[in-house]
């Protein structure tokens, strides 16, 4: 069981015809879907064959309703999330150039900021520790963050989300009695911001594992990825080719999943990027914020994963070696 922590958010992505123009209506291609960062996470791993509970907040309103059924159906354990009184459904609207590329975006998620609070989280911290892995974004406040740290006891993976709420988790690291988490994704502006506009990735990378965090991913778009460990040096990974980008969003949060999947089966940093790449670009190259053919793109690295039953029948992966399209 992997426990996923965060918003859900109703998306509303916009993508123009020509080349957006600020201050006019744009023509554009309008889709409405049930997206979130910590939704996106939840997913992904649910697509890889990941049993997955999430704990949301959905709105006590008709998009509440809606991304409640979604969640159903996507076979996410649920019963730990709520419905606060009251309680405004998160929303995202994003406008796109016609090459699929964010020209801006606006992100209501009050609901986890003011209700998702360390009161809330405190009587479902046994059921959270009995996970093998917890996600969660920056979505959550620094208070939120801070107390999953000091009372989690399983492997803590994060996303920054934003420039803006990038600080959060830098403010929780600080906060927290025993600072710690196993994975820190973010996207290079979103890293040069969360130390105060720090320019050297190996600066803030240095700094951050000095505040706690194990593992460090930073993506760079056409440069690669950034990694980075307690136990090893800096490796930045090329990029891998994308023969069409048709759409940015949710790349970043296939990413991390890709990398907490690679972590369940025991593949380590800087090797575990390889396989948030393949989920990044295998999402890339789709209209949703989520490719429902994610487990078909994986399988140049998922097939050389091979599970043996040990005689205590305690289950351990190995990844085997020989395939061309494999990084390994």
């Amino acid at each position: 069981m992997i426990t996923v922590i965060g918003a859900t958010n109703i998306d509303i992505l916009a993508t123009t015809q020509a080349a957006f123009v600020a201050k006019d209506s744009n023509p554009a291609c309008v889709v409405m879907s049930i997206g979130g960062v910590a939704k996106n996470y939840a997913h992904n791993l649910s697509l890889l064959d990941e049993k997955v509970q999430f704990i949301t907040l959905f709105g006590n309103d008709y998009f509440g309703d809606v991304a409640r059924s979604e969640c159903h159906r996507l076979g996410f354990d649920i019963h730990l999330s709520a419905t606060p009184k009251g309680g405004r459904s998160s929303m995202f609207l994003c406008i796109n150039n016609p090459s699929g590329i964010m020209q801006a975006g606006a992100a209501d998620v009050s609901i986890i900021e003011e209700h998702l609070t360390p009161d809330f989280l405190a009587p479902r911290m046994d059921a959270i520790n009995k996970s093998r892995l917890v996600l969660f974004d920056a979505n959550l406040s620094a208070d939120a963050i801070a107390y999953l740290m000091d009372n989690c006891s399983v492997p803590l993976m994060a996303d920054t989300v934003s420039t803006k709420k990038a600080a959060r988790l830098k403010e929780a690291l600080e906060k927290a009695q025993f600072p710690h988490l196993h994975s820190l994704k973010m996207n290079q502006v979103e890293a040069q911001y969360i130390l105060g506009n720090d320019k050297d990735l190996s600066h803030v990378a240095t700094l951050l594992l000095d505040m706690g965090v194990e593992n460090i991913y930073i993506t760079m778009g056409d440069k690669g990825v950034y990694c980075r460990s307690t136990t090893t040096n800096e490796v930045i990974l090329p990029s891998m080719p994308v023969e069409h980008i048709v759409d940015t969003n949710g790349a970043g949060d296939a990413f991390l999943a890709g990398v907490a999947y690679a972590y369940l089966q025991g593949i380590v940093c800087p090797d575990a990027a390889h396989f948030g790449q393949h989920a990044a670009k295998a999402t890339l190259e789709v209209a949703t914020t989520v490719n429902p053919k994610l487990k078909e793109a994986m399988l140049p690295l998922i097939t050389h994963i091979q599970t043996y039953t040990t005689k205590n029948n305690e289950q351990i992966s190995v990844h085997i070696a020989g395939s061309a399209d494999s990084p390994f």
